[in-house]
């Protein structure tokens, strides 16, 4: 099976990759570099302090490059003409995609059968930006999942392999929620993997409704969300 990973260089990207690694050969990780500036101020000491904890978790605060754990290239957008002809000379089998901007249908097209996102919560009720923040801010606990589906030219829309709710732990921190989903997020790929391997392909279900588009969330609503996700958690 030639697998491709198409994601960012954050810590928790690396991790994923690396225990990927563990079971089934990663063929290219595809790294897009650019970060453009949200259009509203969203920073936030949450930020800082889940970064601060991935690394620390994982790696004991000091994690590997990415060059160390897979083959890598890096380009500004993944839909960029030269990283569109490096995925198609490939020839993968199956993508993983992780974290990226929006793929353009050239992208797509590299592997239409086998092209899937992890998306950072249930896309029936939550899609786009944040979506492991915005169920918090509607305390709409029941909704924090990580979904694994097939990518559509539409964000978030495609039919869905796996959905597991994010594991919730009494007391929790609201900087470890995007740990504890990147920890789910491997077992999603591994039983994934595992099947595409077994049956040459994936089973998915179609979304029965298409979930409201949320953007960026204010660094004004993150003190809302740490409240929220602390009184929750102290009451499980």
């Amino acid at each position: 099976m030639r697998l491709a990973v198409l994601t960012t260089g954050s810590v928790r990207r690396r991790y994923f990759v690396e225990r990927l690694q563990q079971r089934f050969a990663v063929a290219k990780v595809m790294i897009e570099t650019r970060d453009p500036p949200p259009p509203i101020p969203t920073d936030h000491p949450l930020d800082t302090a889940r970064n601060e904890r991935e690394s620390a978790h994982w790696y004991n605060g000091s994690p590997p490059r990415f060059d160390d754990i897979a083959a890598t290239e890096r380009h500004e957008t993944l839909n960029d003409p030269a990283a569109v002809a490096s995925l198609r000379a490939l020839k993968p089998e199956v993508v993983l995609v992780y974290g990226t901007g929006p793929l353009g249908a050239e992208v797509l097209d590299c592997c239409r059968d086998g092209i899937l996102n992890f998306h950072n919560g249930d896309p029936e009720e939550y899609r786009g930006l944040d979506c492991h923040l915005w169920p918090i801010y509607h305390r709409d606990f029941d909704a924090l999942r990580m979904t694994l589906h097939r990518i559509e030219p539409e964000l978030d829309t495609g039919a869905i392999v796996d959905r597991r709710p994010v594991p919730l732990s009494r007391g929790m921190p609201l900087a470890d929620l995007r740990r504890a989903a990147c920890d789910l997020s491997v077992g999603m790929a591994l039983s994934a993997l595992e099947r595409f391997q077994e049956s040459g392909g994936f089973d998915a279900m179609r979304q029965s409704r298409k979930g409201r588009y949320y953007s960026y969330m204010p660094a004004v609503l993150k003190d809302i969300c740490t409240r929220n996700f602390e009184r929750h958690t102290a009451a499980l």
